[in-house]
């Protein structure tokens, strides 16, 4: 197997985990807005099981990466310095991660402004039910 076809096939494992975390991510998300605890930790489990393998394909991705294109590591470098024929697919890859990689960083905003809210939702209510109400919850008028 020649070396670009080795950083193909990482390529195309990292791809396939980026699809399925941001899956996932969505999937938290969902389970944010239902208040769904138990989804919520099986969501966050599946999450991290597809972390885990991100290391070793990166690893594996930039060892390739310098074997074929040198110490420059960027993509113009790497696509220089591959056959044409094998061009095309490493450009498609490339394109379907970034996709993927600015999904979850969009979901991940999402998801942490919503944690972050249901924060403040929790707090306030404990602030509400015991001794530490300043403010009224009911109006005078009614």
């Amino acid at each position: 197997m020649t070396m670009s076809e080795q950083l193909r096939n990482i390529m195309s494992a990292e791809a396939d985990l980026m699809d399925a975390l941001t899956e996932t991510l969505a999937g938290t998300q969902q389970a944010l807005l239902r208040a769904d605890g138990d989804a919520l930790v099986e969501y966050t489990r599946r999450e991290e099981s597809l972390l885990r393998p991100f290391h070793d394909l990166e690893y594996e991705r930039e060892r390739c990466v310098r074997e074929i294109a040198g110490p420059e590591r960027s993509m113009t470098d790497l696509l220089a310095a591959v056959p044409e024929d094998e061009r095309e697919p490493l450009e498609s890859l490339a394109k379907r991660m970034r996709t993927a990689a600015r999904r979850i960083v969009d979901l991940n905003g999402q998801n942490r402004t919503l944690i972050h809210n249901a924060q403040r939702f929790v707090q306030e209510t404990i602030r509400i039910i015991t001794d530490d109400h300043r403010r009224k919850l009911v109006d005078e008028r009614m």
